[in-house]
């Protein structure tokens, strides 16, 4: 009684081994102003001094240049921790903040071109200034210790715990967000994880373009595990699965070939989304130029998203602005249709010119959004796109029509709870916004049965799982049990729904989750 059950949520978008390892280090998340966010700095560098790692890094995330007013530096950094190589991804993971000591063991200097596709800021002398702008932010990668497995395993085994309970049974993982051209995370990890019996979660993981090559020789296919059958580093020879041994066969499911992840273009919080248009006066220097900047030349993007095209690799590209949405359709729409039921797709369609909303469902392409980033993006939309707000997150235009909604969070951008991103997909109105901030076009709003199928049923069906995310007979008993009345539209419009707490989560029928409120009942 007052339970209600719904198929188990899947999370469209979420960097998984970097989620689970940012869940461990430092976070500048809620660190309100540039005050705060030097504090909890300058604590995690005591901490660690304390605990006698005089030299470990200082990893993290979290902080934002709306909150700092103004870009910090690397000296800045060399004040907080003094002596201590450190790296600070942004908010939205798009730039790196980094100390001299980082720059000078990653080898970055005066000499340092710029990469395609990114930007070192530097200072009135030409010296980098402390940040690394987009796929220049990779640069220091090379320099940072990588997590042994043992640690990433521990890690993995945790958050696949906490988004359990929060109803989360499957994630479509984009990639990594630093180097990792050997892929020795990502989809190398989790297929041997899996294989062990370890994932206790079902993935579907990506490849970057630095990755393709190894990927295609190493038999990377998109799909279940069985077409890509030597692409594992497993305990077994060969990294094979016996497929005639059930629990073998069961365990393996758990693993799917994803995507090859393109990016078109950066972020609307670093200033680096392209748009068709420049970005409003007074709303911060564009990286790139007045209109942003596209991380790679179309034909760059679809020569990559040929090749992967033809080795069985499906294609998803990061697209936030309009201009870069309008270049991945472009591309996407040539491409020829997946195998097994699997979509091509845009990941963001955060702002989205008019003119290209019906490309999407005419041409079978997902938009691969997230709603969350509303919450934070919205003061900075109104302020950066101006009246072209009206199409930031047309998700009601996209549904209409006939586009899959596949929802995700963009962890570790955003926590991994997917409920706050249903209400606001719903309501397109926050509680964090200044008083007298109206709803974003509450036009665009969904209402929930539609909000709950983007994140269960169209995210399965995006995969080509098409025995997932439904309650119908001869579907996966992938389950999230609820309190009911969080399901209620004046609930809802209460703010009941961001709050909300599964009872009960299972998958393929097993309890993996439990409240202490859960009553089975009969």
């Amino acid at each position: 009684p007052g339970q209600a059950v719904l198929p188990a949520l899947t999370d469209s978008h979420l960097h998984l081994a970097t989620a689970a390892i940012a869940a461990q280090e430092l976070s500048l998340d809620d660190a309100p102003d540039r005050e705060a966010i030097f504090a909890a700095i300058r604590s995690a560098h005591e901490q660690l001094a304390a605990e006698g790692d005089v030299g470990a890094w200082l990893l993290g995330h979290g902080w934002s240049l709306d909150r700092l007013g103004d870009w910090p530096t690397a000296q800045d950094l060399d004040r907080l921790a003094p002596g201590r190589p450190a790296a600070l991804w942004s908010h939205d993971h798009h730039s790196r903040w980094v100390s001299t000591v980082a720059l000078d063991r990653a080898g970055i200097g005066e000499g340092t071109p710029d990469p395609q596709g990114g930007m070192i800021r530097r200072d009135a002398d030409g010296r980098p200034s402390g940040i690394l702008h987009e796929h220049a932010a990779k640069l220091v990668s090379v320099a940072v210790p990588e997590p042994d497995r043992e640690r990433l395993a521990a890690a993995l085994s945790s958050y696949a715990g906490e988004l359990a309970r929060l109803g989360i049974v499957a994630v479509h993982d984009p990639g990594e967000m630093s180097d990792d051209p050997e892929i020795r995370r990502g989809p190398t990890l989790y297929r041997s994880l899996a294989e062990d019996g370890a994932l206790a979660l079902r993935v579907a993981a990506s490849i970057r373009p630095e990755q393709l090559a190894p990927a295609i020789e190493r038999g990377f296919r998109s799909g279940p595990t069985d077409a890509a059958p030597g692409f594992s580093s497993g305990s077994r020879p060969g990294g094979g699965v016996d497929r005639a041994d059930p629990v073998a066969t069961r365990l393996a499911e758990r693993y799917r070939g994803g995507w090859l992840k393109l990016f078109a273009d950066g972020s609307l919080g670093s200033r680096s989304a392209a748009l068709l248009e420049p970005y409003e006066p007074g709303s911060g220097a564009p990286v790139g130029g007045p209109a942003g900047m596209l991380l790679a030349p179309p034909e760059w993007l679809r020569d990559r998203a040929q090749r992967a095209v033809r080795a069985g690799i499906a294609v998803q590209i990061h697209g936030i602005g309009d201009a870069a949405v309008r270049s991945a359709l472009d591309i996407l729409e040539q491409l020829p249709s997946p195998a097994d039921g699997i979509h091509h797709r845009v990941e963001h369609a955060q702002l989205v010119h008019p003119a290209d909303v019906a490309r999407f469902g005419a041409a079978g392409i997902v938009a691969s959004v997230q709603p969350v980033h509303l919450v934070a993006d919205a003061p900075v939309a109104r302020t950066a796109w101006g009246d072209r707000i009206r199409w930031s997150f047309p998700i009601h235009s996209l549904a209409s029509g006939g586009a899959l909604i596949a929802f995700g969070t963009d962890a570790p951008v955003e926590s991994p709870d997917p409920w706050p991103g249903i209400a606001i997909a719903v309501t397109r109105a926050s509680a964090t916004w200044a008083a007298g901030e109206s709803a974003i076009y509450a036009s665009e709003s969904i209402d929930l049965a539609r909000a709950i199928r983007a994140a269960c049923l169209d995210p399965a069906l995006t995969a080509g799982e098409a025995d997932r995310g439904r309650l119908v007979s001869g579907h996966r008993a992938d389950l999230v049990v609820v309190p009911a009345e969080m399901l209620d539209d004046d609930a809802v419009a209460a703010g009941a729904l961001d709050r909300a707490r599964p009872l009960a989560t299972l998958l393929d029928g097993e309890v993996v989750y439990r409240d202490a409120r859960f009553d089975p009942g009969d």
